[in-house]
């Protein structure tokens, strides 16, 4: 009977959701954890169990992980991604973070943005512009 393969929440910030940044990210994540299967929270943007449940939805995906991998967005991390490496944490999930193509496990819980602060960082680069 073979093992079901290893998954790794990949957690980011929205504004890169998409983009060649997360693209590259991703290939950085298969090539440190090549066994693992990425699971990545803006996939689900249109799920209904995602759009009711929220942050509590990508908590439940967090927790159905073997390891979490972070990203920080502009040296921050911002308050959802945050809350995803504190819960990964308190779930003895193994956490990473990536940065420059390298990887770093952390051990401990981290300081975030709270969800003002990446609100007013998503308005000043200009993420919510489309939405006025």
């Amino acid at each position: 009977m073979s093992r079901p393969p290893k998954k790794i929440y990949y957690a980011h910030a929205m504004p890169i959701y998409g983009s060649k940044v997360e693209a590259r990210e991703k290939c950085h994540i298969t090539k440190n954890f090549p066994e693992h299967d990425i699971v990545d929270p803006g996939s689900f943007e249109d799920n209904p169990e995602k759009k009711k449940g929220g942050m509590a939805y990508c908590l439940k995906l967090v927790e159905s992980c073997d390891a979490l991998v972070f990203t920080r967005f502009y040296d921050e991390i911002t308050s959802g991604v945050g809350q995803e490496i504190n819960h990964a944490i308190k779930n003895k999930i193994a956490v990473y973070e990536l940065k420059q193509g390298r990887i770093t496990k952390i051990k401990k819980p981290v300081t975030y943005l709270s969800m003002d602060e990446t609100v007013g960082l998503y308005f000043k680069i200009g993420y919510y512009s489309s939405y006025i």
